[in-house]
């Protein structure tokens, strides 16, 4: 008869075969496992070193492209923007070495750069409108309609641009303070932008003041190329370079820009240094829309408008990539997403070319979809 003790040995003889099988199991399982486990690092570590080789190879690639671009660049901007006057308008965050570059690239290029303007954080805060219209003074009047960021871009337009309608300074209602530079002929009082009518002196003459100074493009030279694309345009020869200065200075001490050098005098082409990365704050898409805004009112004073900034301006919430998907600015302004680099710099220059003599931007770059890396050079310009 089977006893208890029985039931005992018969079930620790079971769990003990259980246990036995479970350390040999194991120990297989383990020894199979870690050799998985190491071919698969193997294969990983081939792979990384790999990709590690094309990359290397990519960049020596790229370092020797612009290394030769360097040497050849100069070459290819040297004097195409002879006779041409040049500003160069940084957004806010926008990189101060690139903007400075690109100075010493319009220089090279044989434009004259008369300054810098740098725009501030506070061009865009909603809650400094009102300050916005206030600095603007009697100019406000010029533009009644619109956002004040709008207002505030035809302003900054005529203040260092050669054909958008004359500005003056002083507040609203009233002649320009301590300035004897009249207003504009015909110059707004309630409504419309100033019609284009030259400021008081000599028909033809440029504006001109009593004792003030006249700043008139030189003949055949920038101002009597092609007609301006979108915003307010007026006959060439309108700019007051005593009332630009007076409108600057009261942006400038209001804290909504820097100014370095002269650009009240005026320029033809302008160069807009953008932001690096996505735009950031509360609303990043009417930020983006203010600046788009103002590159349509420097284009429309000019014979051409180039947005230049690096790839990742380009990127979705970058200025660069809200200008291209905007198809009102994309028309009128052009973008260069490299112009931190040799082949960029060159196609900041090609670009300013192309929309002086034929009128027509393009997008210029290696982020998104782009015209290429450079545009075509009329036919005369070709090197």
């Amino acid at each position: 008869m089977i006893d208890f003790r029985y039931h005992v040995v018969s079930i620790i003889a079971v769990f003990l075969a259980l246990s036995v099988g479970l350390v040999l199991g194991a120990s297989f399982l383990k020894e199979a496992a870690v050799s998985g486990l190491d071919q698969s690092v193997q294969d990983l570590a081939r792979n990384n070193e790999g990709l590690r080789r094309e990359v290397d190879r990519a960049n020596a690639g790229q370092r020797y492209l612009n290394g030769i671009m360097g040497t050849v660049g100069p070459e290819l901007t040297k004097g195409r923007l002879a006779g041409h006057k040049a500003v160069v308008v940084s957004l806010p965050g926008a990189d101060t070495k690139l903007a400075d570059s690109t100075v010493k690239l319009l220089d090279g290029a044989s434009a004259t750069v008369t300054g810098q303007v740098s725009v501030k954080g506070q061009w865009t805060d909603a809650k400094r409108e009102n300050e916005l219209v206030t600095a603007l003074g009697a100019n406000a009047l010029a533009f009644p309609t619109g956002t004040a960021t709008e207002r505030a871009a035809k302003v900054l337009a005529g203040a260092i641009t050669e054909k958008m309608p004359p500005i003056q300074g002083g507040t609203p209602g009233s002649t320009p303070g301590g300035s004897t530079t009249p207003p504009a002929s015909g110059a707004p009082s309630t409504g419309a932008p100033a019609s284009g009518t030259p400021a008081t002196g000599t028909p033809g003459a440029g504006a001109s003041s009593g004792t003030g100074t006249t700043s008139a493009p030189p003949a055949g030279g920038p101002g009597t190329g092609q007609t301006p694309g979108t915003t307010g345009t007026t006959t060439p020869g309108t700019h007051n370079a005593q009332a630009a200065t007076e409108a600057l200075t009261k942006l400038k001490e209001a804290g909504f820009i820097d100014v370095k050098d002269n650009p009240a005098v005026g320029a033809d082409l302008v160069v807009v240094i953008a932001p690096s990365g996505a735009t950031s704050g509360e609303d990043p898409g009417r930020t983006n829309n203010a600046y788009l805004a103002l590159a349509r009112a420097l284009d429309g004073g000019g014979n051409g408008t180039v947005m230049a900034g690096t790839a990742s301006a380009a990127q979705e919430n970058g200025v660069i990539w809200a200008l291209r998907r905007n198809d009102q600015t994309a028309k009128a302004v052009s973008t260069v997403d490299t112009a931190d680099t040799p082949v960029g710099q060159v196609a900041v220059v090609w670009s300013l070319v192309v929309e002086d003599k034929q009128g027509t931007s393009g997008q210029y770059g290696t982020t998104g979809t782009t015209d290429g890396p450079l545009p075509e050079l009329p036919k005369k310009e070709t090197p």
